[in-house]
């Protein structure tokens, strides 16, 4: 069993942050209970409370602590969201960013279908998301998105890979499905859907798909229990991984992975807003803060080849399947339990062995 003791960056945010990393923190304790797995906290401030009172979003003491723990994790932040992107995903190069959406048949409604299990893989680094604004005369404004051949081919072949492994696991279909606007933005797009044209022809085991970005959000509505992994740049699979959210139950369901594999540096998030309007009350759904967690220790278990790891994600992913199949459910699903109770019941199935 596990030994290592991993160094965990602890981000909490803004708004309901604080109170879902309390409950994702008490599945940790089930997970560091039964696969003997060490976990060592390193508090990192970051986001608009600790703007307010230091002036800046991200301390360079938190970066410092990010860059020396094994992985992050992190709650939502308000509107300082784009210092996090510049300070995170920016600087260490976080370019793949994974967006799980998987439904289940206790909670349709409000997921469209019970038997969506797909994954939006979101290109992180580049496009119009760099944010680079630039005022020609006063009230004219342009926006610049950069695009680079080597990291359209990077994310095509992570993106390949993944849909891969997911095949062999058995969570997937085999499915790689490319979304860009390239009949309109013909040079930056083209460019990104050909990466993964070429580079499907060495995966003959996995069906690639190419998609108009417009065209996909209907297919996902209309029949999202086809799909598997779609990829796309930037702005849009942020646009589509919330639609695929949504549609699976919520998008106080879904996580996100911002990681460099290469480098081994990852921060795991829930992909929702801060929610100030219900913070303290209870009401928050703790799942995509949760399913964070599992993210992060699949990365564990792949950059320090830690199967102990790899048990407790998957029992993460279990146990919130369990839960999600009982009448007992979060709040925002129609159910009675808050914030820390479902992270408490998540726990106990874990400690049942599920």
């Amino acid at each position: 069993m596990g030994s290592k003791t991993y160094e965990i960056c602890e981000i909490q945010g803004d708004g309901v942050g604080p109170e879902i990393m309390d409950a994702a923190k008490i599945v940790i304790g089930a997970i560091k209970e039964v696969y003997n797995i060490n976990i060592k906290y390193r508090a990192a401030p970051a986001g608009d409370a600790v703007k307010k009172e230091t002036g800046s979003a991200v301390p360079e003491e938190s970066i410092k602590i990010f860059q020396e723990c094994d992985a992050g994790l992190k709650g939502p932040v308000g509107e300082s969201v784009r210092d996090l992107f510049l300070a995170f995903r920016k600087r260490f190069g976080l370019y793949v960013n994974i967006r799980p959406a998987i439904s289940y048949p206790n909670i349709c409604p409000p997921a469209l279908r019970p038997d969506i299990n797909l994954v939006v893989i979101r290109e992180n680094s580049e496009g119009i998301y760099r944010a680079m604004e630039n005022e020609v005369i006063p009230g004219v404004w342009t926006v610049t998105g950069v695009y680079t051949k080597e990291t359209c081919e990077r994310i095509a072949r992570f993106s390949f890979d993944y849909a891969m492994r997911r095949l062999k696991n058995g969570t997937g279909k085999g499915i790689v499905a490319c979304a860009h606007k390239a009949n309109i933005i013909r040079k930056s797009h083209g460019m990104f859907s050909k990466a993964f044209e070429d580079v499907s022809s060495e995966y003959p085991e996995i069906r690639f798909e190419n998609y108009y970005a417009d065209a996909l959000t209907a297919h996902l509505v209309r029949r999202p229990h086809e799909f598997d992994t779609i990829v796309s740049t930037n702005l849009l699979a942020d646009l589509l991984s919330d639609l695929a959210g949504q549609i699976a139950g919520g998008l106080g369901m879904t996580a996100g992975t911002n990681m460099n594999p290469e480098k081994k540096i990852g921060l795991f998030e829930p992909t929702h807003g801060s929610a100030p309007d219900i913070a303290g009350t209870g009401k928050a759904n703790p799942i995509g803060m949760i399913r964070s967690v599992s993210l992060m220790f699949e990365f564990l278990a792949e950059a320090h080849r830690d199967n102990s790891c790899s048990k407790a994600s998957i029992a993460i992913e279990k146990a919130i399947e369990k839960m999600l199949s009982s009448t007992e459910l979060p709040m925002e699903l129609g159910g009675k339990l808050n914030c820390t109770q479902v992270g408490e019941h998540i726990a106990e199935y874990i400690k049942n062995r599920i």
